[in-house]
């Protein structure tokens, strides 16, 4: 990565230079640096979504999401509504005392596709091959069941597909699952776990008498649905 490529990316990530200082500029090492970028900040051009889905290597188009935010992504790029669901959902919880209580809400999940035309739609440049013009991009938005922050989660097309249905088949027979697609955003490494915990980022899934350990392996919408035991 260059210089420049890392100047965009932190334009990107910090909505200001003093943001940036706090992050970035942590040592007395570091200061003159930080006066240079500090000298370039309001010349800087962020890197762009379109930029980010052009990234051949995963791991910088992982970087590139990551400082430009799923959120802004999609929402730069006339997200299209594909599936929305409510899903009603009993779940354990404990309160101050450390005693277990039943806490019932609705969760809601959006799936999200954004249109590769409206990515690429600025650029003449010859290099956007033709598969890549028809890939669909595709993220789902939840809620945090306790703070009711607002997340986007890429996901790929595959996993937001109804069972049975194909990437690869016409436009107008293709269905979506929003709660498949948040399923699949989860991983766990044992086979027939008895229960699964969520907190914030933190997966525990709790061995049954028959687990084993093994690969790790994406949920199906059936498991999210009746494995989860506690969110928050």
């Amino acid at each position: 990565m260059t210089l420049d490529q890392a100047m965009r990316l932190w334009k990107a990530k910090y909505p200001t230079y003093e943001h940036f200082r706090r992050a970035v500029i942590k040592s007395e090492a570091l200061k003159e640096f930080g006066e240079f970028v500090s000298d370039m900040w309001d010349s800087i051009e962020a890197v762009t979504a379109r930029e980010a889905f052009e990234q051949k290597n995963a791991e910088m188009r992982r970087i590139y999401f990551d400082c430009i935010g799923v959120i802004e992504l999609f929402k730069s790029a006339n997200p299209k509504l594909l599936d929305k669901q409510t899903v009603k959902k009993l779940r354990k919880r404990w309160d101050d005392k450390n005693d277990m209580y039943d806490y019932e809400f609705e969760d809601i999940y959006e799936l999200y596709s954004i249109d590769p035309n409206e990515l690429y739609k600025d650029t003449d440049d010859q290099s956007v091959t033709r598969w890549r013009a028809r890939t669909k991009y595709t993220a789902v938005r939840c809620w945090c069941t306790t703070t009711n922050r607002e997340y986007w989660i890429y996901v790929p097309e595959s996993a937001a597909l109804r069972e049975g249905i194909r990437e690869w088949e016409d436009e107008d027979k293709k269905r979506y699952d929003a709660v498949k697609a948040i399923a699949w955003t989860i991983r766990v490494d044992i086979t027939n776990p008895r229960r699964i915990y969520r907190q914030g980022d933190i997966i525990i899934a709790q061995e049954s008498g028959n687990s084993e350990k093994t690969t790790p392996y994406h949920l199906s919408k059936d498991q999210y649905l009746s494995l989860m035991y506690s969110e928050t």
